[in-house]
Parts: C-alpha cells; structure tokens; sequence
C-alpha cells in the first residue's frame, strides 16, 4: 500500500468518523424522545388502570409494550454507532501506525 493510498483511506474513515459522529447525536435525539414518550404513555395507563398495584403495572406494561420496544430499539441504535465510532477510531490507528511504518521503510530504503 502506497502512502497516498494511506492517505486516501485515512482521510476516507476520517470522514466516515464525521458522519457517524452527527448521526449518533440524531439517535441519541431520538432515543430520549422514545423513552419520554415510553414514560408519559405508562403514566397515563397506570393512572387510568383500576385495581391493585400490581395489578395496574401489569396491564399497564402490556398497553405500552410497543412504546417500551421503540425505547429499546432506539438505545440499540445508539450503541450500535458508538460502537462504529469505536472501529472508525481504532481503523484510524491501524492507518496511522501503516503510515508511520510505511514512510520508516521508505526512509530506511533511502539511507542504504
């Protein structure tokens, strides 16, 4: 692999790092709003609820089982794309530590 090419993909994750950095503040976003809505809907159907308790968190929890799904499925989201921005970093690395190795062979090819 030559240096430019080194480069070009370095540059490339760069930019993919970009991008998935402003993404995974959207789905931040949008996880919060899920769990927000998640709340609000298991109060109204907890205060609405007749009987127990107990009763009431149960029925309470099947009316908003899809709300509670959004909620999981958002957070899911979220740690999905930290977990690229982890990678992207870590490829980033990989790329630099190339470069430097890359450019030593070069230097180390000149001086013989």
């Amino acid at each position: 692999m030559s240096d430019a090419a080194i480069i070009h993909r370095l540059a490339e994750v760069s930019r993919m790092l970009d991008a998935a950095t402003a993404e995974i503040a959207e789905l931040d976003e949008d996880a919060v709003r899920a769990k927000s809505r998640y709340e609000v809907a298991f109060a109204k159907s907890f205060v609405t609820t007749e009987g127990s308790n107990e009763m009431r968190k149960h029925v309470t929890v099947l009316r908003v089982q899809d709300e509670h799904l959004a909620v999981m499925l958002a957070e899911q989201k979220v740690r999905a794309c930290q977990e690229r921005i982890r990678t992207l970093r870590s490829q980033i690395e990989v790329g630099r530590s190339l470069n430097a190795a890359y450019r030593a062979e070069m230097t180390a090819g000149l001086s013989t």
